[in-house]
């Protein structure tokens, strides 16, 4: 609780404290240009510039990444959020109990923490330590029964950069909690510092959340590399926000580990993917690969799903995949099929290979070639380096019969035999070359090679419609498939950690490829059952878990919404029953009482489309009044008849597109929708969102993120009748 405001005297004295926190501040941002500008003039090439420029490049490139971490800064972002005193004596009465992390020695000084280290000169003291210190988890985990050895827990207030004010919370007996600030922000002040960072609104891309991670969270965050986790989060639970400050601790943690590997975040579209772009510069972390689905696999394709169509109209590409093609083609029996094609085309050798040379003639009997070749397709080889070790067995055995006749052979020239022609034909006939894409596409289109691989693994019916739809420069869904056979060909290089979002929606050819990415490495998959709403979106995680290689994966579940008010949430939560019945309902730890309003469009002589545009711009109006971002959500096909109304209103908006970023105002289709947040949504004509979708389930699903996306206020406008869910 907050404490009561203090006398005149008391006033003055934390006065002085506030001001003595300023005074740190500035320091504590000399010391920082300090930092920049020693790096700025660290020297980038030394000794010879031939013989050390390997060296050099290194250097520079060093350089550069130490100088995007220490600047330039967003002078709105804080240099410090929070502030940890520890206990440096116990009473005897009372011990207080172990920190439940284990530290050299406990900090005499308070702890500052911050984004990045800050120190005034090498060796000193840090002034601001970096959040994912061990030093600094008593921050987010501490609580009355298990401080952790804090003393006192103090969070800072900032208004465009400015301290202004702080919040003690006390751990020990007789703790309270007190409040101060300027008398600027006084008559404002209704909340503790917490709530207000959670609540403040936001405008353009997603912002870490360093100062707000709850107990829960930082448990995902901080545990181990050696460990996959699989989020389910309701919405508003910062499922991803968890994510991708795993991905910073983790690269702080293991950095030498993963500066080989690498860190891989996957997500569902582009325009996701701009949204959470900012999010682990502003850590200090610039290393972190970013692809969305559609560009995992760097492979030319066209959409293959309702969602990636409209992603895809919006870039001009090519006409999207039947569904019913798409979902085949995505099912776990294609990589049956594809081994079994690939696999195929191997075939017993049909007689001796014989190698001449200068030193004689020397030849590999039929039987000892076959021998090799059980052995290898009994081993763990893919299909390329199969046929490489192949070629190089048979070159040993001619060796070994030319050093019986008194040659001397040396590795080069077992090498030389193994590339010769004879071995290099024998091997093209037994063991041929093969190239993934084109494998791919005899399949779908070669009815009689796709039942050889299929038999007894697809239906006659299934077959058929493989090789009866051809996709014009190849689907999404064939993509995956190529990678498939690409694998088996020779491995895919993979990644240290790999996170992946919104990963409900994927299929499991799609999953079974980002498995392949981090065979060696670990996950953290993030995502809600309740908002999968691709014809293959998961009814379970453990299957999904198991095409993505790591069955064991423990499953964390988030259900306490800290961003969608309790209003909104309750109203979203309706729909639960039909789409996801065995998903737990999350509950919401904010109240809003004007969160939530739902409007009919005015029955009028307009036809109805021209009536649900007019009423969502005047909404518009109302709601662009308001401080944060502003999105109008509506079903991809309205797209054509609410933007033109909002342009002519002069109201100026961006249609978010695959490729762009929300900005103050967007207009969102449905499809592109997932993942994203804003402060204040309009969402036009709910049926139409749901007869959108392939299926009522679908579409429910649908609507169900696209309710959850607002964080202070939802406007649902229609001049439909609501779905009977509502």
């Amino acid at each position: 609780m907050y404490a009561q405001r203090t006398g005149p005297t008391e006033d003055v004295a934390r006065g002085d404290e506030l001001c003595a926190e300023q005074a740190y501040l500035r320091r504590a941002l000399l010391a920082l240009r300090g930092m920049f500008e020693q790096v700025r003039n660290t020297a980038v090439a030394a000794g010879d510039p031939v013989a050390d420029k390997v060296t050099n490049a290194y250097l520079r490139i060093d350089r550069e990444r130490r100088l995007a971490a220490l600047g330039p800064r967003d002078d709105s972002i804080p240099l410090f959020f929070g502030r940890l005193d520890y206990r440096q004596d116990h009473p005897a009465s009372a011990p207080a109990p172990a920190p439940a992390v284990a530290l050299a020695e406990v900090p005499a000084a308070p702890v500052y923490l911050g984004r990045r280290l800050v120190r005034e000169e090498a060796g000193d003291d840090p002034l601001v330590v970096d959040w994912r210190a061990d030093v600094a988890r008593p921050f987010y985990r501490a609580h009355r029964a298990d401080p952790m050895g804090l003393r006192v827990r103090r969070r800072f207030g900032f208004v465009d950069g400015e301290l202004t004010a702080f919040e003690d919370e006390a751990f020990g007996p007789g703790a309270t909690t007190s409040y101060d600030e300027t008398a600027a922000t006084a008559a404002t002040a209704a909340t503790s510092l917490l709530e207000q960072e959670i609540q403040r609104p936001r405008s353009g891309p997603m912002r870490d959340i360093v100062a707000t991670i709850q107990p829960e969270q930082d448990e995902i965050v901080r545990a181990g590399l050696e460990l996959s986790i699989c989020v389910q989060g309701a919405p508003g639970t910062g499922k991803t926000a968890v994510g991708l400050h795993r991905a910073a601790y983790l690269l702080y943690t293991y950095r030498e580990r993963l500066a080989r590997s690498g860190v891989l975040v996957v997500g569902p579209n582009r325009a996701f993917l701009g949204y959470i772009a900012s999010v682990l510069p502003a850590l200090g972390e610039f290393t972190v690969e970013q692809r969305s689905i559609l560009d995992l696999l760097d492979t030319p394709s066209t959409p293959s799903t309702p969602a990636a169509s409209a992603a895809s109209a919006a870039r001009g590409s090519g006409a999207a995949e039947p569904e019913d093609v798409a979902v085949l083609k995505g099912d776990a029996r294609m990589a049956t099929v594809i081994r079994r094609a690939l696999h195929g085309a191997i075939q017993a050798p049909t007689g001796p290979v014989t190698i001449v040379t200068r030193e004689g003639r020397w030849t590999v009997a039929e039987q000892e070639v076959t021998s090799m070749l059980t052995a290898l397709r009994s081993g763990s080889y893919g299909y390329g380096p199969g046929r490489a070790m192949l070629a190089r067995r048979i070159g040993a055995a001619a060796a070994r019969r030319a050093e019986l006749a008194g040659a001397h052979i040396t590795d080069a020239g077992i090498e030389a035999l193994a590339r010769s022609r004879p071995v290099r034909a024998a091997v093209e006939a037994i063991w041929p070359k093969a190239d993934g894409a084109k494998l791919i596409r005899r399949l779908f289109t070669d009815p009689e090679f796709l039942a050889a691989a299929a038999e007894g693994v697809l239906t006659g019916a299934e077959q058929a419609l493989l090789v009866g739809h051809r996709s014009r420069g190849g689907s999404v869904a064939d993509a995956y498939c190529v990678d498939e056979a690409r694998h088996l060909i020779e491995r895919v290089p993979g990644f240290g950690h790999v996170i992946v979002d919104e990963a409900q929606d994927l299929s499991a050819m799609q999953c079974r490829a980002i498995g392949r990415r981090c065979e060696q490495g670990s996950l953290t998959v993030l995502g809600d059952l309740a908002q999968g709403t691709s014809a293959w979106a998961a009814g379970s995680w453990q299957d999904l878990l198991a095409h993505l290689g790591k069955p064991a994966t423990h499953v964390e579940v988030l259900d306490r919404s800290h961003r969608v008010p309790a209003e909104i949430l309750g109203y979203a939560n309706r729909l639960l029953p039909s789409i996801a019945p065995h998903v737990p309902p999350a509950t919401s730890v904010r109240h809003v009482p004007a969160a939530l309003t739902v409007v009919r469009a005015a029955s009028d002589r307009l036809a109805v489309p021209d009536r649900l545009a007019a009423e969502v711009t005047a909404q518009a109006r109302v709601v662009l009044r308001n401080e944060g971002s502003t999105a109008v959500l509506v079903a991809d096909s309205q797209l054509a008849a609410i933007g033109p109304v909002l342009r002519d209103a002069g109201l100026p908006f961006i249609e978010l597109r695959e490729d762009t970023a929300p900005g103050r105002f967007a207009l969102v289709p449905a499809s592109l929708a997932k993942g994203l947040e804003f402060d204040h949504v309009i969402l036009a004509e709910p049926a139409a969102v749901v007869a959108g979708e392939p299926g009522r389930t679908n579409g429910l699903r649908r609507l169900y993120v696209l309710l959850t996306r607002a964080v202070t206020s939802l406007t649902v406008v229609h001049a439909d009748d609501l779905p009977a869910e509502l």
